[in-house]
């Protein structure tokens, strides 16, 4: 007797993946905790410039104590890689794994489903932490009697949605790269050392920042954010920006996918 199992639908499949993460009291608190943290952490950016930045609170430009608060932003994108790394290598480590790919034996369509999932997870905790640390940096100033910034400007639009880009990418940076090494160890480690890796280009000569920056993520986010001076090597044009974003995400991905498929669990 042959028994034919019924395919999963994709929309079932991408539920599923977000019950396997919020079933457990770990994503729960730990997505509590990231909110939070972001939030403090933008605020103390905001009310510190005389120690970050050299300058009073009443010295600067609305738009200015805007971006130090929204630097929360960082804090929720590293939170978001080390979450998605745990959350990912739990199921190779308990092997959770072999159950998943028995109900979907199609890897590509599982690893899709898990990347959709976390791209959905992410969009949402970027919005929420985005618009939370934009709304902390409003309270900074108007707490100490400066008007509030104007969504009216263009540039702080571009700041907000820029910004908001980064946990998404980076979250996705790390769902391919756990795939790729199969431990959350591998993909925290691959994913800061590509966000914090610009640092270290900057202490070399203009001609290796010149040839290596431009081809890093930061430069992309950096640019939609608008955070980036015209005489920068980072400096992209917002289509070149979304095209290199891209690019990590897919090259990453099917190194993943190639991982998942080629070789056993």
């Amino acid at each position: 007797m042959i028994i034919k199992l019924k395919k999963v639908s994709f929309k079932n499949l991408i539920k599923a993946e977000y019950q396997k993460i919020m079933f457990l009291k770990f994503s729960k608190t730990f997505l509590g905790i990231l909110m939070l943290t972001s939030l403090a952490m933008g605020l103390i950016f905001s009310i510190t410039t005389n120690v970050t930045q050299g300058k009073s609170i009443a010295e600067m430009a609305p738009n200015d104590i805007i971006s130090a608060s929204m630097l929360g932003i960082d804090v929720a994108a590293i939170m978001l890689i080390i979450f998605t790394a745990i959350s990912i290598s739990n199921e190779f480590s308990t092997k959770l794994i072999h159950v998943s790919l028995a109900v979907t034996p199609n890897r590509k369509r599982f690893y899709f489903s898990k990347f959709l999932t976390y791209c959905l997870l992410a969009g949402v905790i970027s919005l929420l932490v985005t618009f939370a640390t934009f709304f902390a940096g409003q309270l900074v100033l108007v707490a100490n009697g400066i008007p509030m910034a104007s969504l009216k400007d263009n540039s702080l639009v571009q700041l907000i949605i820029g910004s908001a880009v980064m946990p998404v990418f980076y979250c996705l940076l790390t769902v391919a790269a756990t795939f790729i090494f199969r431990s959350s160890e591998g993909g925290i480690i691959f994913s800061l050392v590509i966000m914090f890796i610009p640092a270290l280009i900057k202490m070399f000569s203009k001609d290796i920042q010149r040839l290596i920056l431009p081809i890093l993520p930061q430069s992309s986010l950096h640019s939609l954010s608008g955070i980036v001076s015209e005489n920068s090597y980072e400096l992209l044009g917002n289509g070149a920006s979304i095209f290199l974003l891209l690019l990590w995400i897919g090259i990453t991905s099917a190194i993943g996918i190639f991982q998942l498929v080629r070789k056993d669990v």
